[in-house]
């Protein structure tokens, strides 16, 4: 009894934190003063204050920061880069889309690594997971045509998909090459490993910043701090449910039950705040994600 009761506690903050961090997005997103030149500035205060966090747990749990090696270094150069492009235009697509879809989005894109790892690191994939890939990406062509079909305004509505997209694939590759370091360089300490690519991840936003006339446009950074440093706050209360659920629940169960119950917390959010309609069809690939969660752990 208290065994399952701990799991459901786990699964629900892992679930409220992964919420707070995509709120925190949007109230950024919503803070921009211009649309270009203040999302890669908040990314740039979001990666600095995330490389405190894991500066901090290097600290706590590794007796502090170690130089990762040569293979390291271009795996973290490689996802700071990710991370700054799926930041820029996650928080682009917040401000001129709907925030259930692309949400959705970015929690879809995290199991796109199954497949960037069969491909470059030869790693065998099952009939399951090819099924359960197939359903989700053609579950989010669906979502996004549906979004599509219910907006008058066909050019933020294009904009809206190319953000979303850029988003999608960048945040997909950040996953990656996590798995990359974990698989080819295993010697580098985790924590020194992410330090090392979000401080990169900020110069890299920063550079987008300068490039986008954000300084002569004299952009306060105030406004957008707080959201940056919620973003951080979120992830960090989301790193310890993540990483002690595996040993809790088999991936069968892990997979639907953490990333489904996000999915569904975030679909509500963006039906009662911010007043969002979801069709038929919606719910229809909303229910064979989930599925296809199953089919992933299986595999």
């Amino acid at each position: 009894m208290h065994e399952t009761l701990y799991i459901i506690f786990l699964v629900v903050l892992s679930t409220c934190s992964g919420q707070a961090l995509n709120l925190s997005y949007k109230l950024g997103s919503k803070r921009t003063v211009d649309a270009i030149s203040s999302p890669p500035l908040m990314s740039s205060f979001a990666a600095l204050f995330i490389a405190l966090v894991y500066a901090v747990m290097a600290f706590c749990f590794d007796g502090g920061i170690a130089f990762p090696n040569r293979l390291s270094i271009i795996f973290s150069l490689a996802l700071g880069t990710c991370y700054a492009v799926a930041a820029y235009f996650y928080l682009v697509a917040l401000a001129c889309g709907p925030y259930t879809i692309t949400a959705i989005l970015l929690n879809l894109s995290s199991f796109m690594p199954i497949l960037y790892s069969r491909i470059f690191l030869g790693e065998t994939i099952s009939l399951w997971q090819i099924i359960g890939l197939a359903v989700i990406i053609s579950s989010c062509i669906v979502l996004t045509i549906s979004r599509s079909r219910g907006t008058q305004d066909r050019h933020m509505n294009a904009k809206w998909m190319l953000f979303a997209l850029f988003m999608f694939i960048a945040n997909g590759l950040l996953s990656f090459f996590i798995r990359a370091n974990t698989r080819l360089a295993p010697e580098t300490p985790r924590n020194s490993f992410f330090v090392l690519a979000y401080v990169f991840a900020a110069a890299i936003a920063f550079i987008f910043f300068i490039c986008s006339g954000g300084v002569k446009k004299r952009i306060s950074p105030k406004p957008l701090i707080l959201p940056a440093a919620c973003v951080a706050a979120s992830l960090a209360t989301q790193l310890t449910p993540t990483a002690i659920l595996p040993n809790y629940l088999p991936s069968a169960l892990h997979y639907p039950i953490d990333k489904g119950s996000a999915i569904v917390l975030g679909v509500i959010i963006g039906i009662v705040f911010f007043k969002e309609k979801i069709g038929k069809a919606g719910w229809i690939c909303i229910a064979a994600i989930i599925g296809a969660m199953c089919l992933l752990g299986i595999g």
